[in-house]
């Protein structure tokens, strides 16, 4: 008899093959838990209700740290982007560097949230702006208890309070709603603040070595009773996925995505990422985690770097 597990990721090319049940696990029957991702990492944080669950790098690792014992994690990095182009300004705005942002308020949706992270690492490392040098604002609540020293927004959102002057700048996960920034990316009521963000996350990488993570895959230790295989398991079977979609953006016979120059785009991925543009495994990222709880120690968001062995299954630890 198959074990029922929940499980609740995001849809994406790498994920949809099994979360429709087009490959199984062994002796597992999955079921799929449908939400938003803020909502996912909220739930499974809180209470657990799911077995399997794509989960915030941040989020995972401070709620470790805090004592959570309830989770492990494997190295299936579903979501990784880099920010640069997720930050925003008014369309009148002065600023076209995050550098010249000292002094000025900045706004996030929430301070602990891996993107967030990451873009004040940015600000410190690589823009010369120290935490201190900003006033952060965020628009709702931590999903876990954290202490910050962010003010809350007054507007209903991130988007209102930038445009109606509370924030100079932000960061948002999210694509801005189309009222405020057309799907064309020229400037609408707001507009990037590096006039070719593309261009500055290349930059990025090729400096640094470093496409950025935003979640892993959350699993809850007690079904590990049932099956004691599915780390590995699943984590065989997302690497398996991950490669197909890639493959699927090569494929030239019919275009894998609904754009007319998607070949092009994984082609250059191809090249300027060595090969390997979405990676998955311990050894090739850990160094990046490190940097990454680095940042967060900085912000105050962890008291000590977490090791490889607490952060993941001891099945996937040689990955």
């Amino acid at each position: 008899m198959r074990t029922p597990i929940s499980v609740a990721m995001s849809i994406s090319d790498r994920t949809l093959p099994l979360l429709t049940n087009q490959v199984e696990l062994n002796d597992v029957q999955l079921s799929l838990q449908s939400t938003m991702v803020e909502e996912i990492f909220e739930r499974q944080l809180n209470d657990a209700p799911y077995g399997i669950a794509e989960l915030s790098l941040a989020s995972y690792l401070i709620a470790l740290a805090k004592g959570e014992h309830r989770l492990t994690a494997i190295p299936a990095f579903l979501s990784r982007s880099f920010r640069h182009s997720s930050i925003y300004v008014r369309s009148d705005s002065p600023y076209v560097h995050p550098s010249e942002l000292k002094g000025k308020r900045f706004g996030f949706p929430e301070y602990q949230m891996t993107a967030a992270v990451w873009v004040r690492g940015f600000f410190r490392h690589e823009w010369g702006i120290g935490a201190q040098d900003l006033e952060w604002v965020t628009y709702r609540p931590e999903r876990i208890a954290v202490d910050t020293p962010a003010t809350r927004g007054k507007a209903t959102n991130l988007f209102e309070g930038l445009v109606t002057g509370e924030i100079d700048a932000m960061m948002s996960a999210r694509r801005p709603p189309e009222a405020y920034f057309p799907k064309t990316g020229e400037p609408g009521l707001i507009r990037r603040i590096f006039v070719d963000a593309w261009a500055e996350e290349r930059r990025y990488y090729a400096r640094t070595g470093i496409f950025p993570i935003m979640h892993l895959t959350s699993i809850r230790k007690d079904v590990l009773a049932q099956a004691p295989t599915l780390p590995r398991d699943l984590y065989d079977v997302l690497c398996q996925l991950k490669d197909d979609a890639l493959n699927n953006l090569a494929e030239t016979v019919k275009l894998g995505a609904a754009l007319p120059w998607i070949v092009e785009s994984f082609e250059q991925a191809y090249t300027q990422l060595h090969q390997d543009p979405w990676s998955y495994g311990v050894t090739r990222n850990w160094p990046m985690i490190e940097t990454f709880m680095q940042y967060l120690m900085e912000d105050g968001l962890l008291d000590r770097m977490l090791t490889r062995e607490e952060v993941f299954h001891p099945s996937v630890l040689d990955t």
